[in-house]
């Protein structure tokens, strides 16, 4: 095997492990989500990772939980908040914080959430995920990539849709924009590129409400980073 080729794939295996839950035990999710305010009976759904997604050597917390509101109304019973805690002794301190619902109008769900060093600079990436629901005939699920910006902040390297199906969208739709695919981040390549270049396999299988005999996988590209100053 070509031994570039080999370094790459390693490094892939290596990202792969940061996405991979540590161990929490029950009690411990119960901390992350009462330190963010919530009611453990209001908890839908919660990923807990811990992973330095900032620098300076520990590692913080990173929880994207989904939850009931306790409000009635279909666009805001539900929201979903992505949170980075630091830990001081038995305490949990929030650093970043998001809050999908309040950002959107609500219309959020099923929140997830993936650590993964894009840049192989020894700091996790965040990569967040929720579902729209803002429209009862598209199926649509946001992804977003977010960078640490140097000053205790992070920002949106990149957003779009990670899994789209409006084919069933008839009346509400322009035809040239019924389709369905999926995206899934190629990190062999985006690590190739030290995180320059964010890629993607996108898996096609309806263009303009007509589904393909066979899905078509197509590769993507998206600016994510300047270059390093090395390069």
């Amino acid at each position: 095997m070509n031994p570039y080729r080999t370094a790459v794939l390693r490094l892939a295996a290596i990202a792969i492990l940061a996405t991979v839950p540590v161990t929490i035990r029950a009690d411990t999710k119960t901390d992350v989500y009462r330190a963010m305010g919530l009611d453990v009976g209001d908890v839908l759904t919660g990923t807990v990772l811990n992973a330095s997604v900032l620098p300076g050597g520990d590692k913080q917390v990173v929880s994207v939980v989904t939850y009931f509101t306790g409000k009635r109304e279909r666009d805001n019973a539900v929201n979903v908040r992505l949170q980075v805690l630091r830990r001081e002794g038995d305490k949990l301190f929030t650093v970043f914080g998001r809050d999908l619902g309040a950002e959107r109008g609500g219309n959020v769900a099923n929140g997830d959430l993936l650590l993964v060093d894009l840049d192989r600079d020894g700091l996790a990436e965040i990569v967040l995920s929720y579902e729209d629901t803002s429209s009862p005939v598209i199926v649509q699920r946001i992804g977003e990539v977010l960078l640490y910006d140097g000053s205790g902040d992070f920002q949106i390297g990149w957003s779009g849709p990670l899994e789209y199906d409006a084919t069933k969208a008839a009346r509400d739709v322009p035809a040239e924009r019924r389709d369905r695919f999926k995206r899934e981040i190629d990190i062999p390549n985006t690590l190739r590129s030290r995180g320059v270049t964010l890629f993607f396999n996108k898996t096609v299988v309806a263009v303009a409400g007509e589904r393909l005999a066979t899905p078509k996988v197509l590769q993507e590209s998206f600016p994510l980073r300047p270059a390093p100053e090395d390069w």
